[in-house]
């Protein structure tokens, strides 16, 4: 989200607030679609199974694969965003700016 979508005369505070809002909002959709596409995909998969199109052991669950390796993004998209986790968090940001700079001060 680009600072020029903010009203000018936006306390910071606010807008730090808004923007850990839109990182939010931007896991919870790629939560969403993940669900949506690995469903669709799952579908997909099964119905090739059952019609018998589908060939050899490694092509039989190929979404399952695909669920996993996305999988690893979307934990790793939360762990960045949320607020619950921690790591590596606006928050966390925040403090280690705040450290640095009491470092470059003494």
């Amino acid at each position: 989200m680009e600072n020029d979508d903010y009203p000018p005369g936006m306390p910071d505070r606010e807008r730090t607030i808004r923007q850990r809002v839109h990182r939010i909002a931007e896991f919870y959709r790629h939560g969403m679609i993940y669900v949506l596409v690995i469903g669709l995909m799952a579908v997909g998969n099964a119905i090739t199974l059952y019609n018998g199109t589908a060939t050899g052991r490694w092509q039989s669950w190929w979404v399952i694969r695909l669920a996993l390796f996305w999988g690893i993004g979307v934990i790793s998209h939360g762990i960045t965003v949320m607020p619950v986790w921690g790591f590596f968090s606006h928050e966390w940001e925040d403090r280690k700016v705040k450290e640095l700079m009491e470092r470059e001060r003494q």
